[in-house]
């Protein structure tokens, strides 16, 4: 499916702020809270739009940790490992990637010590060979203007933390 102008403003209308109400999303992009429900259903339906996520502020709950695992893993136990870090609440997500890691962890800890303890515990099982720790510094966010046909959208940027750069 492609996407017209208005589909493209009220997708960025919901990644500003996805708790908007309909009515809200139509002001702004110029339309009715009718078209808005109906082509947010439609994106919904047809998988464009996959969820509404949070975006929490782990520092405001004391976890301020924040780090990126490199595991590498036997590859007869991926699944094994996989299941073994799910369900940890100190586990946000699992990469399944590509190069010299098997698998990205990304964790939140509420000091190095508790980081500590997940790699002695929790990483040190025989199905893992190998980890790398990346502890995060400070989250870098922004966005970049895409032109599609001659509308001007937002796509998220992709810092690296050594880079400084201001975008307009």
């Amino acid at each position: 499916m492609s996407l017209d102008r208005t589909d493209l403003r009220i997708i960025r209308s919901l990644n500003k702020d996805a708790r908007k109400s309909y009515t809200e999303i139509a002001d702004e992009v110029g339309v009715s809270d009718t078209t808005v429900r109906k082509r947010v259903n439609r994106m919904l339906d047809e998988g464009i739009i996959k969820q509404f996520n949070l975006l929490i502020d782990y520092h405001k709950i004391g976890r301020i940790i924040k780090a990126f695992i490199g595991l590498k893993i036997n590859p007869a136990k991926l699944m094994d490992v996989v299941d073994h870090l799910a369900d940890n609440p100190d586990v946000q997500v699992l990469y399944r990637t590509t190069g010299n890691w098997d698998m990205f962890v990304e964790v939140i800890f509420k000091d190095m010590e508790e980081l500590k303890q997940f790699l002695e515990s929790k990483l040190n099982i025989e199905a893992i060979t190998g980890t790398e720790v990346n502890v995060v510094i400070v989250r870098i966010s922004g966005a970049r203007v895409l032109d599609f046909n001659g509308f001007r959208a937002l796509r998220p940027l992709f810092f690296h933390p050594w880079l400084h750069v201001h975008q307009t």
